[in-house]
């Protein structure tokens, strides 16, 4: 391609004449407007048959009015196009974004008398629950940001790129959202978006590895979706199986940290001398029962047993209501707990979500416990009632002897009822499956485990006959310090 001074009228400025040669030897002669302004946001390399629509279109991107509507007609264009080439194809639409709309739709209203809300009606999701908003909203961020990310366009014809203007340009990008799951999104398309999000680009700052495996399990998700909407997509292979593993390998580093007992005691005075006592009754209600941050602060009286034995929590991360046991620290906690004034209905607090986790996290900046997460509460009690949980706890033995997997273990564990005094009980109390809870909450206090082991030798003496009166009192006081 050649750039050259037409010989026999003179073009304005900022519009120049392009000719190049084509494989079957004739020439082609097109006008080309290029904008290098930085506050233009549409193409910069436009291409014209004919000299007068050249000078119409740099006229009207030189006035505000005029990029506006240059930049509604050429994106209106572009999708127009595409949805009829869709329609006529199929009918139907398979772009990414349409049927992550519809997963969006289908996981978040699954419960039958929300299914006739919209997912887009604002004004209906207003009326549902905090956490249920919340939810939604995450969910919804999630999916926007993945439509979002620009990768290479690796299907787009030679005819595209002439109408377009762009057919000098070596590769071009489209959002991930307008790609047609069927045929335009590979494991190649999946790897170069995985790339994109690990190193950035112009628009979206680098992520964390397991930021790129959160949404990449989002995009499963919506595959898995695919039969749920009609026969027509039902045989579509879901991509995220064959992506290069590689690109994500051994970058899963989950959260362990439980709290020591001095820095227990450091916290606890520190939400203690806080202005605002919900602050610490929130606190101390997920370090005696390891319930979440949403479960508490949405607590009720109607959700706790008679005899304070059990809290049933309708309100979930699961959505699955659940039960929670308390010990004897819990009960009696919660029997002297007093609803705060301005409580609304059976609550005990006054706290939304958002409202609490900014409060907590400045508290924390402000005592120098930036590194202590709220999270960390609720890891630390459960990890503590892991490792207490008695000989017969097989997640203890598989951590403590190294094994990878838990599961084998579960063979030989008898399944009574649910109580704190059985790993099984444990973790229903918390809502977790036994995977979950030795993968990421287990870190054994070995304090206690030294504990258990000198009750099991006194045990052993004691049936022997051959325990000391000292050495009985002492087993006592073990038996009981286990119990606090």
């Amino acid at each position: 391609m050649t750039t050259k001074k037409p010989t026999k009228s003179k073009v304005p400025r900022g519009i120049q004449v392009v000719q190049w040669t084509n494989a079957d030897g004739s020439t082609t002669t097109k006008y080309r407007v290029r904008i290098s302004r930085k506050d233009y946001e549409g193409k910069r390399n436009n291409y014209f048959e004919d000299v007068k629509e050249a000078i119409s279109f740099l006229t009207l991107s030189k006035t505000e009015k005029g990029k506006e509507l240059i930049y509604s007609i050429s994106e209106e264009e572009r999708q127009r196009a595409r949805k009829e080439a869709l329609q006529e194809k199929e009918g139907k639409d398979f772009t990414f974004e349409y049927v992550a709309k519809r997963w969006l739709q289908d996981e978040c209203f699954k419960d039958p008398l929300l299914r006739a809300i919209d997912i887009e009606d604002d004004k209906a999701l207003k009326t549902l629950p905090e956490l249920k908003r919340r939810n939604i909203a995450m969910k919804k961020a999630v999916i926007k940001k993945i439509c979002s990310i620009s990768i290479p366009d690796r299907y787009i014809t030679k005819q595209e790129k002439e109408a377009m203007g762009i057919e000098h340009e070596k590769t071009t990008y489209r959002h991930f959202g307008k790609f047609d799951i069927r045929t335009e999104i590979n494991k190649i398309d999946l790897n170069n978006y995985i790339k994109t999000r690990l190193q950035g680009d112009k628009t979206n700052k680098p992520i964390k590895p397991i930021s790129v495996v959160r949404e990449i399990t989002y995009i499963s998700n919506v595959y898995n979706n695919l039969e749920n909407i009609d026969e027509t997509y039902e045989n579509i292979i879901n991509i995220t199986r064959l992506y290069n593993k590689n690109l994500l390998k051994n970058t899963i580093n989950y959260r362990k940290r439980i709290l020591s007992e001095d820095e227990e005691s450091n916290f606890l005075e520190v939400i203690n001398n806080y202005s605002n006592k919900q602050l610490a009754d929130i606190c101390k209600l997920s370090l005696l029962t390891s319930m979440r941050r949403s479960e508490i602060i949405y607590l009720k009286k109607s959700h706790i047993s008679a005899d304070f034995r059990i809290i049933h929590l309708t309100q979930t991360k699961s959505g699955r209501p659940r039960d929670v046991y308390l010990d004897e620290t819990a009960r009696e906690f919660l029997m002297n707990l007093q609803p705060a004034k301005e409580a609304k209905g059976d609550r005990f607090f006054t706290y939304s979500i958002m409202g609490f986790g900014r409060v907590f996290a400045e508290v924390m900046k402000r005592n120098g416990l930036e590194d202590t997460h709220f999270h960390d509460l609720r890891r630390t009690k459960v990890s503590r009632m892991l490792s207490t949980g008695g000989e017969q706890n097989t997640m203890l033995v598989a951590k403590l002897l190294g094994f990878s997997s838990v599961r084998k273990f579960e063979a030989i564990h008898t399944k009574g009822n649910s109580n704190l005094n059985t790993q099984t009980g444990i973790t229903n109390s918390n809502g977790h499956s036994i995977e979950v809870a030795f993968k990421h909450y287990l870190s054994p206090v070995m304090s206690d485990v030294d504990k258990l082991q000198r009750i099991k030798e006194l045990k052993a003496k004691k049936k022997e006959d051959k325990i000391t009166e000292e050495e009985t009192k002492e087993l006592l006081n073990l038996v009981l310090s286990l119990m606090e």
